[in-house]
């Protein structure tokens, strides 16, 4: 059985999604949601907590709840890859290639040495302008071993770059996850349609295990987040 509070947040959430309640617009009191639903204030409160921390509303103390332009927050803990975090949301994913080159690295050890892909001489370079809704998110730039996939389609040029690994039955073993704060470039300022220049960069470090059972780098996957629609949460352990 779906607890209460989780009843009156999916409410929200439907009719936030479809439209029904736009940017801007006002909840009901929770006095009111509380009569309509018979639950209690305290239920309602969790919920309105629920829906303010994944980013749908605001709550202005003295004024009440209003939905606010869509954001997300996920923990830095999840590996589901963005086109299924975004459906999780219940948006429609999208994904745009912007750039595709193939580099060799042998050729430009420096930048081996910073990209951290000790041991890769070719490597696939995916840009990608990653959407929620039509609406810009992020952008990805993925380096991949070429020595492991040799040949791309548009599967992966144009959807989920996880679920192209996971079809061809390439394991993700994830090093670690690099988050911080950076000056977005003039480009990144007018795709992802930000007001400032700043901008929020991950990049994960990945390798994975060869059908002969050895571990080897698979790549790097950088994203490029605008801030005020995506933010990521650190779970603390009680």
């Amino acid at each position: 059985m779906i607890p209460k509070y989780k009843q009156v947040e999916e409410r929200f959430i439907r009719e936030i999604n479809s439209g029904k309640l736009t940017v801007g617009a006002q909840l009901p009191a929770e006095t009111l949601i509380t009569e309509e639903t018979g639950f209690s204030r305290m239920t309602v409160n969790k919920a309105l907590k629920q829906l303010e921390q994944q980013g749908y509303i605001t709550r202005v103390s003295g004024r009440g709840s209003f939905v606010k332009a869509k954001a997300m927050t996920r923990n830095v803990t999840d590996t589901v890859g963005f086109s299924e975090y975004i459906r999780s949301k219940g948006m429609t994913p999208g994904s745009q290639l912007l750039t595709y080159t193939l580099v060799d690295l042998a050729d430009d050890p420096a930048r081996r040495d910073e990209l951290e892909l000790a041991n890769l001489d070719k490597v696939h370079r995916i840009e990608r302008l990653r959407t929620g809704d039509d609406i810009p998110i992020a952008i990805t730039e993925d380096y991949l071993a070429a020595n492991l996939i040799t040949t791309l389609d548009s599967e992966l040029l144009n959807h989920s770059l996880y679920a192209y690994l996971a079809r061809l039955k390439i394991p993700i073993l994830q090093n670690y996850v690099e988050i911080k704060a950076c000056r977005a470039t003039a480009r990144q300022q007018s795709l992802l349609n930000l007001d400032d220049d700043f901008i929020l960069e991950t990049v994960a470090n990945v390798d994975t295990i060869t059908t002969a059972g050895q571990r080897q780098r698979l790549g790097r996957f950088a994203s490029y987040y605008n801030p005020k629609r995506f933010t990521y949460r650190f779970a603390a352990n009680n």
